[in-house]
């Protein structure tokens, strides 16, 4: 396991709330793509300073402290494509994760927006995201495309093209899990199916926690 920055995973710890969105910025070859295709979302055009997001969901107790004593830390809920070259394995969806997954030197950025649930609120949120990781809801990377090409012709509005029903990326997972709780951060002019990190970073940019290294 890669070594993980123990900076990066403070200000996750600190900032945690259970429903709370986490938004990273990736500098891997994946990660910078998604940052360039948001060129057209952001108010400068420059590339995004977002590649991926996830909900929070518990603080959990495990053993990944010293000598391998207990910690407690935070897990997530996200919607990611996962493949190892060097294993057969392959992680494909909505799944949970240990919040260390995110606190690696190849995320250059990072923030948290609290958008202050109430708790029926935050327990949907959370509900509704655990019930799409056990129906194993795919990540679609033909919907990324989709969404590229209504940013290119201006019309996120619509509903994805490509959209499928049993799939979401990232930021349409968390987006779809606010929406069915009620808390819906964004109107009709962007599509569920065509939500981007960088239209979640905007719509909490008032609430949102950048870190700072």
């Amino acid at each position: 396991m890669s070594k993980v920055n123990s900076k990066l995973l403070q200000f996750f710890t600190q900032h945690y709330s259970p429903g709370a969105i986490g938004l990273v910025g990736t500098n891997d070859t994946i990660g910078i793509a998604i940052r360039e295709a948001q060129r057209e979302v952001t108010t400068d055009h420059s590339a995004s300073l977002w590649s991926h997001c996830f909900i929070f969901g518990d603080l959990r107790l495990d053993r990944r402290g010293d000598s391998d004593g207990l910690t407690r830390s935070p897990y997530l809920f996200e919607s990611d494509l996962k493949v190892n070259a060097f294993k057969p394995q392959l992680r494909n969806g909505a799944q949970e994760n240990w919040i260390g997954k995110w606190c690696k030197d190849g995320v250059e950025n990072a923030a948290v927006i609290d958008l202050g649930l109430s708790d029926d609120e935050r327990d949907n949120v959370l509900g509704t995201a655990l019930q799409l990781v056990d129906e194993q809801v795919l990540y679609p990377i033909q919907e990324l495309l989709g969404t590229w090409w209504a940013i290119i012709i201006k019309s996120q509005w619509r509903d994805n093209p490509l959209d499928d029903r049993h799939a979401m990326y990232c930021s349409s997972f968390v987006r779809y899990c606010y929406k069915e709780a009620g808390r819906d951060f964004l109107d009709d002019s962007v599509s569920v199916s065509n939500t981007t990190p960088e239209d979640i970073a905007k719509a909490g940019s008032d609430k949102m926690v950048i870190y700072k290294p």
